[in-house]
């Protein structure tokens, strides 16, 4: 074939054979090809996915022109140079791109001049009488800048939208998109992409209605499969019933699912507009703000979207075996949008508009993201969605045919209680904000990531603020503006205020380490002092909105019910609000060593084995930690000398919650700053003295806030230990005691101690705090459990055993390895159990003794 004319003379023409065929239309003659990738193809003449189609061929109109849209495009350049570098070109438009032009540019589209932030090589390449003329980049899948289209006023009406010489087409990608929450929407031009944008929607657009299709797939290529994907035609529809903006939209629509493997359905803009950038417009003429009206157009465009077509879903026939019927509809729930399993449950992720009623085991405020179960009911609902469901029914005449049928209540219960769904993802926890991997890289894409289980949920207005590589500087920064937030809070030490920004901290970088992390007690020395309010400086940057709250019980069977409501519902921080009195038992102390559970849900007999990603916070004045609660927690411990600081005026910050929502974003990157400069700089370890159960987690949070420059908050566990822990104080106290009653080491009995309380306050005092109440019974069982433990450099041991039960006696540890050989304590039992003796061996004088304050009938002290 000879040359063309046109673009075509400039390439030499082949033509296509069976081995060679027609990339456009697969047909092995009537077609050719250039050898700069022009295409001339005899069969088709319009819009073909993946190609540019541009028009009929000026030497013979029977062929019609096409080029990949991958391919070059002749460049007219002068002989020997070559062709133009289009990021060069973009940046020296941008450069004329000030105030004014943003002004202009802004008003011409009727859009937030701020939007332009988002497309940063926006440019002017000339200025007429009507005005500017505005560039476009038009990028590549990885960025790249591969030409530049125009927009320039016509006095006449419609701005004029052309290429400049040499571009190729390509994508309008806006920077931050994926971080977006929602359906990514692909839309026409820049104009649209940049009202999506404004309103706050992840947006990319596409050159033109069948345009980009490669480049497309290849962006898309790594997002999540769970994350919605809506092409959006633009409703132009022709006198003669050709709709190119719907019909390009189906061609890309069916092209990416092709390519991708994924339902990508096709959503036309709303009636009444031509496209979305019209529509928004005229909802915030009506009084709308931007980010409302975006999501008014996504409601919109996911309730008219198309979905699947019928013959893209599995067919389950209903029949009597009903093995296979329910392996048929749970192989169909794999892949199913919306449905997870998580600790033997399916479950789905809701946000709730209300919160949770008076009286729940959590109470979890309006707002919160949640994970719920699927009930039977949904179950079933979502069967209908996954699956066609036939029945075969009599057709007269002994004939059967196949008619629609509602998926039945045995397959639902069976599919249900399975415990195990294999191809339905697994739900670790939902996040609505950033968090650190354990790569050290930050997790902060909307959808479903696989390795990790962590389904992303940000805001859609969310802006954060990360340095790539933030150096120490970058991370100084970051902590001062921190700090200056409870600038005005009276931390007791510097080491409390470092288990502050370290309770901050740690639900940022929760997976990026091992195991659970300590429980984050902040509590004063009175009433009024700030405890709630500094709570709310965690929660606020972090979650958005306050704590999700549960209330503590000594009751062990009751607090184990809590936690696990807490754990099927998948909450990430957890506030034990107004704690008083003593705290601590078997249960509180399991929750803070773990991070899953394992408990029998209410209502039946199946078991919850699954996470529990919790960070547990609490407040209260003057908490008695016992048991081995006190090792397992980080203090943050305010003092204030004001009778009444609720009084106190002359705040830097008067309303710091409304300043903190209204500055969430700034302060959450800062926390940000601070662990990816921490990961950046090395992971420095500091050389901290270990924290046993939380070695993961000292390794992470708390080395990150000493490389920041604040004190270690492990500090703030010894304090603690020494000062708070009640068992420990009153095990001392008891020791002191019975050495100074006991100086030979005969041996107290428990009855003996207890008649030696009546005139001693110090031993009653001691213990009362150790056994709940004046009982042989209940103090055997409590000296049997500390025998040996090393207290204030003495330890109790056991003297003997008589028929009169078991003699205590007091030695100095500097002995403890010479009595090892004497006494070798069996591990205490529950005190609900009964044996031979009310402490393990005091057989003859168990229960009350005789002729004392002490009578069995009574739980404590007579009035």
């Amino acid at each position: 074939m000879s040359d063309t004319r046109g673009d075509e003379r400039r390439e030499q023409l082949t033509a296509v054979t069976g081995a060679r065929p027609c990339p456009v239309c697969a047909g092995d003659h009537k077609c050719a090809v250039g050898d700069g990738g022009l295409i001339l193809c005899g069969r088709c003449e319009g819009p073909v996915l993946g190609f540019r189609h541009l028009g009929p061929s000026k030497g013979d109109p029977q062929f019609h022109v096409y080029r990949r849209d991958e391919a070059p495009v002749p460049v007219a350049a002068p002989k020997g140079r070559p062709p133009r570098a289009w990021g060069e070109v973009a940046r020296a438009c941008a450069t004329a791109f000030g105030p004014d032009a943003r002004a202009e540019l802004a008003g011409r589209l009727a859009l937030p001049p701020q939007v332009f932030d988002h497309l940063p090589l926006v440019g002017v390449s000339g200025r007429g009488s009507a005005g500017r003329t505005f560039t476009f980049p038009e990028c590549a899948a990885d960025g790249t800048i591969i030409g530049l289209s125009t927009r320039a006023p016509d006095p006449a009406g419609t701005d004029v939208k052309k290429m400049l010489p040499g571009s190729k087409r390509g994508l309008t990608v806006p920077v931050g998109w994926r971080e977006r929450a929602g359906p990514v929407l692909l839309v026409e031009g820049a104009s649209d992409t940049l009202a999506l944008t404004a309103a706050g929607l992840p947006a990319v657009g596409r050159p033109s209605n069948t345009g980009g299709g490669a480049h497309l797939a290849a962006l898309l290529r790594d997002l999540p499969t769970d994350r919605p994907v809506l092409v959006v035609g633009e409703n132009d529809r022709k006198d003669d019933g050709s709709w190119p903006g719907r019909e390009g939209a189906e061609r890309i629509a069916a092209g990416l699912r092709d390519a991708l493997g994924r339902t990508v359905p096709v959503a036309m803009t709303p009636d009444g507009a031509k496209d979305v950038r019209q529509w928004l417009i005229e909802r915030v003429k009506a009084g709308a703000e931007w980010d409302e009206a975006g999501r008014e157009l996504v409601e919109a465009l996911t309730a008219e979207s198309k979905q699947p077509l019928p013959d893209e879903r599995p067919e389950i026939l209903v029949t009597t075996e009903e093995h296979a019927v329910n392996d048929a509809a749970a192989a169909a729930l794999a892949g199913a949008e919306g449905v997870y399993q998580r600790g033997g449950q399916l479950v789905r992720v809701l946000r709730l508009d209300e919160p949770d009623a008076d009286g729940a085991a959590v109470r979890v405020p309006a707002g919160a993201t949640v994970i719920r179960e699927l009930s039977p009911p949904l179950l079933r609902e979502q069967f209908t969605r996954s699956a066609d469901w036939f029945r075969m029914a009599p057709a007269g005449e002994g004939e059967f045919e196949r008619v629609p049928a509602h998926p039945p209540g045995w397959a639902v219960q069976a599919v249900y209680s399975r415990g195990f769904w294999p191809g339905v993802s697994r739900l670790e926890a939902v996040v609505t904000h950033p968090v650190l991997l354990p790569d050290g890289s930050l997790l902060a894409n909307n959808g479903y990531h696989r390795p990790t289980g962590v389904l992303v949920c940000l805001p859609n207005r969310m802006r954060l603020s990360v340095p790539e590589r933030p150096s120490r500087s970058d991370a100084t920064t970051a902590v001062e503006l921190l700090v200056d937030a409870v600038c005005d809070f009276p931390f007791e030490r510097p080491e409390h205020r470092g288990a502050w920004l370290a309770g901050l901290l740690t639900p940022l970088a929760w997976f990026a380490f091992d195991g659970p992390a300590p429980f984050f007690l902040i509590d004063g020395n009175v009433r009024g002092i700030g405890k709630g309010l500094l709570a709310d400086t965690v929660a606020l940057p972090v979650l958005g909105r306050r704590f999700s709250a549960m209330s503590y019980t000594p009751d062990r069977e009751e607090l184990r019910k809590r936690i696990t409501s807490v754990a099927t519902g998948g909450e990430r921080m957890v506030l034990l609000d107004n704690l008083a009195g003593p705290i601590g038992n078997d249960q509180l102390d399991a929750m803070l060593t773990a991070d899953r559970w394992q408990d029998r849900l209410l209502g039946g007999n199946r078991v919850y084995d699954g996470p529990l990603n919790v960070v547990w916070y609490g407040t209260g004045n003057n908490c008695e930690l016992r048991a081995d609660t006190s090792r397992r927690t980080c203090h943050i411990r305010l003092e204030s000398t004001d009778e009444r600081p609720e009084d106190r005026a002359g705040f830097k910050y008067p309303r710091l919650r409304a300043h903190l929502r209204g500055r969430r974003d700034e302060y959450l990157s800062a926390a940000l700053t601070v662990l990816r400069g921490w990961v950046v700089a090395g992971r420095p370890a500091a050389g901290l003295p270990p924290w046993g159960s939380y070695e993961s987690w000292s390794e992470v949070v708390r080395a990150a806030v000493v490389w920041a420059g604040l004190a270690d908050p492990g500090l703030t566990r010894v304090a603690l230990q020494t000062a708070a822990d009640r068992n420990a104080l009153a095990m001392g106290l008891l020791l002191q005691c019975l050495a100074r009653r006991d100086p030979d080491r005969q041996g107290l009995t428990t009855a003996e101690i207890l008649e030696a309380s009546r005139d001693d306050h110090e031993l009653r005092t001691a213990v009362e705090d150790l056994a709940g109440r004046l009982d042989v019974r209940a103090l055997g069982y409590t000296l049997r459990s500390f025998a040996r433990r090393n207290f204030e450099n003495r330890f109790l041991d056991r003297v003997a055993s008589t028929g009169r039960g078991a003699r205590w006696a007091v030695y100095p540890m500097t002995e403890f390895h010479v009595r090892r050989s004497a006494s070798s304590p069996s591990p205490p039992s529950s005190p609900d159990v009964a044996d031979d003796g009310g402490d393990g061996d005091d057989g003859s004088e168990r229960g009350a003794v005789s002729g004392t304050l002490f009578d069995v009938a009574r739980t404590g002290l007579p009035d």
